[in-house]
């Protein structure tokens, strides 16, 4: 499968490669491999980050942990040569450079609409309410809106 297919998925139904809002970690780490844990914050406010390279996931109501938000990081290919064979061996996903906004299906960019008018040199927004997605695309290094980078992908939040 390609990533951009993955990606387009996520966007279209608030799931990246099986994992979802609402799951615990175990569920989490038993569809996208085991991450690196980290525990922040306290009492109430305490919550557990998993980074599994391409994604993270993190949640909070401890000590029956859930998850409340997905971050999927697309930008991280091209920053780590290493990650795009290790995301292929993993996931059967196939990469092939940058993944932009224009590369994404249609109906996945039909469901977001831009959270407001955004300089060409700064970061753009989109956001997809009906899975609650945030997409941050990279700034504009020229062509049009579709060809942007896309930086993160955020369900849940």
């Amino acid at each position: 499968m390609l990533i951009t297919d993955a990606l387009s998925y996520a966007l279209e139904t608030g799931e990246f490669l099986g994992a979802r809002i609402g799951m615990r970690p175990a569920d989490v780490e038993e569809r996208l491999g085991s991450g690196v844990r980290q525990v922040h914050g306290r009492g109430p406010n305490r919550f557990l980050r998993i980074d599994f390279g391409l994604a993270e996931a993190t949640f909070g109501g401890e000590p029956d942990w859930a998850c409340q938000w997905l971050s999927i990081h697309p930008h991280r290919i091209d920053s780590m040569p290493e990650l795009a064979a290790e995301i292929r061996e993993q996931y059967g996903l196939v990469v092939s450079g940058p993944v932009t906004w224009g590369q994404l299906s249609s109906s996945a960019r039909a469901g977001a609409a831009p959270t407001g008018p955004c300089p060409p040199d700064r970061q753009v927004r989109y956001r997809a309410d009906a899975v609650r997605a945030t997409v941050q695309l990279s700034p504009r290094t020229g062509g049009d809106e579709l060809s942007r980078v896309i930086e993160k992908i955020s369900i849940g939040i």
